[in-house]
């Protein structure tokens, strides 16, 4: 960057994502450490399948959000209506905490309705070492599983 100015643009024209997964851009401070920053909340296209019409307004699609997080844009086909099979939002959510599959809805009426949450992508937190992209556990799962294939490929035939 040559400036502040084309700094700040970029870091406001975000999020940005590749692959449907976010680029995390964060300023740089003087004296930071990679392995002192906790990353606890990141940009997540949600999908809500079969979302009933009257559900698809922007503020509508907000207060839905706010239930899981805080919702930063709608995609332009949800905006547009182009695509009525799903809502699509991007919602900045705290990855610390399991991602729902559902979230409860009340119309103007009262009624309820359960409505699924979809993602197109599901980061894997990992609760031990508080890092994302493994799990220590499943790590230690599989290392044990390969262990005990070994073990068994090992023992003698009769």
């Amino acid at each position: 960057m040559h400036s502040i100015e084309e700094r700040d643009d970029v870091m406001m024209n975000g999020p940005y994502t590749m692959n449907n997964r976010p680029i995390i851009i964060r300023q740089w401070k003087e004296g930071f450490d990679f392995e002192d920053k906790i990353l606890r909340t990141i940009p997540l296209w949600v999908k809500f399948p079969k979302l009933p019409l009257s559900y698809w307004s922007n503020k509508a699609l907000s207060k839905i959000g706010s239930g899981l997080g805080k919702p930063l844009y709608v995609d332009a086909c949800t905006t547009m209506t182009d695509r009525v099979v799903y809502a699509r939002v991007l919602i900045e959510m705290d990855i610390t905490r399991p991602l729902p599959g559902s979230i409860k809805l009340c119309d103007p009426t009262r009624k309820k309705i359960d409505q699924i949450v979809q993602y197109d992508w599901k980061p894997q937190y990992c609760q031990e070492c508080c890092q994302l992209g493994h799990s220590c556990k499943e790590q230690q799962k599989q290392h044990n599983e390969e262990g005990q294939q070994r073990i068994n490929n090992q023992k003698p035939k009769q």
